[in-house]
């Protein structure tokens, strides 16, 4: 699973609610986004938590479970609410997640986008104008708010689009599809896995302790 990425908590809570109803146990390895397909593609680890549906054109070898676990919201994030009005988009100082390919189709062609660690990392940047822009999913903001002081930071526009994240097994461990995407598809249909994501958001976001 990619360390790195707002919303990978969240699928993890689900994947993992998913085996524990198979009685099966998982290993999680935290990887840096920017390389955990590649363990994964040439069968070192078992599967990842999640990505976004194009994996399986990149990487055939990936078997992925029908069965969308998560949406992310994608959208820009700046100080400055007329940011969208700038003629020299090309040219601002961007911010993106390393690795995170789905983020990247928004700033290809860019001029100057730094490769965070972190959307913290990212965010902080942002407040101390070392950056014009983020382009990330609303949910890290929304845990970063919850961190940190969020000062300047808005989301401007609308969102640049929304994406599906699924659970992907090697293909050497094809035998064990049917039955996780039969979970998965029951959890979606009974409401588990809405419920899972209100007790992750409800952990996830409580409110910081006043300081005074």
């Amino acid at each position: 699973m990619a360390d790195n990425a707002a919303p990978i908590g969240l699928a993890v809570r689900i994947v993992e609610a998913a085996y524990d109803q198979m009685g099966i146990s998982i290993k999680k390895l935290p990887m840096a986004r920017s390389r955990n397909i590649l363990p994964t593609s040439i069968a070192e680890v078992d599967g990842i938590i999640a990505g976004p549906k194009l994996f399986e054109t990149e990487f055939p070898a990936l078997r992925r479970i029908d069965v969308p676990i998560m949406q992310i919201d994608i959208r820009i994030f700046s100080c400055s609410l007329e940011f969208l009005a700038s003629e020299s988009m090309t040219q601002k100082r961007w911010g993106q997640l390393n690795g995170a390919r789905v983020l990247s189709r928004h700033t290809a062609g860019y001029e100057n986008v730094w490769l965070g660690d972190s959307f913290q990392e990212l965010f902080d940047m942002l407040k101390l104008d070392r950056l014009d822009a983020v382009v990330g999913p609303q949910i890290a903001l929304e845990r970063y708010s919850k961190r940190a002081d969020r000062g300047c930071i808005e989301a401007v526009g609308g969102s640049l689009e929304q994406v599906d994240f699924f659970h992907y097994l090697h293909s050497k461990n094809g035998h064990l599809v049917p039955s996780v995407t039969r979970v998965l598809r029951d959890m979606l249909e009974t409401g588990q896995i809405e419920d899972v994501t209100d007790t992750f958001f409800r952990a996830e976001f409580q409110e910081r302790p006043s300081s005074g």
